[in-house]
């Protein structure tokens, strides 16, 4: 699993998207049965990382405080075990939008009857990097990323290519299994975000080794899909989906240490590392807003080519669907 399969890989990973209806990887997590029909005032929702990442997390702080309740939409939210499992049940009509991670979204999207369609970039900011402990170098570093097809696997690939120096990539897992691995030895650095960089920078003198952004430059960390029949029934519901996730995104922008006290539980750290967390985060405004980034999606577009997931750049004007966003977050290709 340490070396990309180029294209195959790519396409046994987005095809196996649309294969069984399996809910999540996690045991005690489930999603609500999808909507699908008209006149549906539910929106359900698979996200990747609602527990531990606070771009995502945000949507169960809405939740809680009841602002998509206050908009009429009641909101099911659980979290996937990754991007595969996040996609399948949004494809299988089990739930109605999928929020996952980049290349996943638009590998399965793309497949024949994949019942997908893109509506959004989410995250637009490269929050990716590389930790372990203190006293390591680049040269001939393995980095470890999650799984083939991931994320992760995409940028540790344009690493490679960038940095040269012998590094190398290895699969390894999520966040604390890259931790772990790095402090055994295993591998050089693994792959973290925040707030996990904040918590670990504080309780294990953790150091970053390669912040990728600098490196690769800014892309969208997912991409959020929703199901093609939910949304042409329920067209306003997405759109006032989009309407809550922008006065959260405003929140945090403009209430950092507020939105940081009230997330930090959810992501399971201490308000003071999700509040280091956000201090520390390379562009808030740009991450937590809806405006459709073209360049990133661009970027994103170039790393897959060169890591043979695609084979041609990504038409975004025909592949992305903006109809659902509000008016000041949408642009032009």
């Amino acid at each position: 699993m340490s070396r990309f399969p180029k294209l195959i890989g790519a396409v046994v990973a987005a095809t196996a998207l649309l294969v069984g209806t399996t809910a999540c990887a996690d045991e005690g997590a489930g999603p609500g049965e999808g909507s699908g029909g008209s006149g549906t005032d539910t929106l359900s929702i698979s996200a990747t990382g609602v527990d531990s990442l606070p771009f995502m997390a945000i949507l169960q702080a809405g939740i809680d405080k009841k602002w998509f309740e206050e908009e009429g939409l009641k909101v099911d939210l659980f979290s996937g075990g990754g991007g595969g499992n996040t996609l399948r049940v949004v494809t299988s009509g089990d739930a109605d939008m999928a929020i996952a991670g980049n290349s996943s979204v638009l590998l399965a999207a793309q497949q024949p009857n994949s019942n997908l369609k893109v509506i959004a970039p989410w995250f637009q900011v490269n929050d990716f990097s590389w930790i372990c402990p203190p006293g390591r170098n680049i040269a001939g570093a393995t980095l470890g990323f999650s799984s083939a097809g991931s994320s992760t696997e995409l940028l540790v690939k344009g690493l490679e290519r960038k940095l040269g120096q012998g590094v190398r990539a290895q699969a390894v897992g999520q966040m604390g299994d890259n931790w772990t691995a790095a402090k055994a030895n295993q591998i050089t650095a693994g792959w973290a975000m925040q707030p996990f960089i904040a918590d670990k920078q504080a309780s294990d003198n953790a150091q970053i080794l390669v912040n990728s952004r600098e490196v690769l430059g800014d892309l969208p960390a997912d991409l959020v899909a929703v199901n093609t029949e939910y949304a042409e029934a329920n067209s306003e519901n997405v759109k006032t989906f989009f309407k809550v996730a922008d006065r959260l995104n405003e929140w945090v922008v403009s209430n950092p240490d507020e939105a940081a006290t009230e997330i930090a539980p959810l992501v399971g750290v201490s308000p003071e590392v999700m509040k280091s967390a956000f201090a520390n985060s390379p562009d808030l405004a740009k991450g937590y807003s809806l405006k459709v980034d073209a360049d990133g999606l661009k970027n994103l577009s170039d790393l897959m080519v060169a890591a043979g997931q695609i084979e041609a750049p990504v038409d975004w004007a025909t592949v992305l669907d903006q109809q659902y966003l509000p008016e000041d977050a949408k642009t032009s290709f």
